[in-house]
């Protein structure tokens, strides 16, 4: 089964909600890093209790998570930029170039670009 970010993280929400320490009984945080297996219709969680230091393995059945799906919005006033980045073909191949000349490093494609005093326009 496959499961986008949201999902997933709605999955997760449910989890800690109900995941209880089972040495002192306290609230135990569940997140993305607690994941250690996803399989076809469960998963293998490890978490551990900030409070008694305990680990727990926790499976989790994915049975009827199918119909759980993050559905797509049509217009959503929340949404932030990068939710909906709209870019024409000219736009994508010159970012798709961009990504492959800094061979995937984050500081190589948005270095700073120096420019020398004598060519700025001058002033008056």
């Amino acid at each position: 089964m496959d499961i986008d970010p949201h999902t997933l993280q709605r999955i997760l929400d449910r989890i800690e909600k109900q995941m209880r320490c089972p040495q002192c009984g306290r609230q135990v945080p569940v997140d993305f890093s607690s994941v250690r297996l996803m399989a076809e219709n469960a998963m293998l969680l490890q978490v551990k209790c900030d409070d008694c230091n305990a680990y727990i393995v926790l499976q989790a059945s994915l049975q009827g998570m199918e119909h759980v799906d993050s559905k797509p919005f049509d217009i959503d006033e929340t949404a932030n930029v990068s939710t909906t980045l709209k870019l024409g073909k000219n736009e994508m191949d010159a970012l798709k170039d961009s990504i492959q000349e800094s061979g995937g490093s984050f500081t190589k494609l948005f270095k700073e670009v120096k420019i020398e005093q004598e060519d700025l326009p001058l002033e008056d």
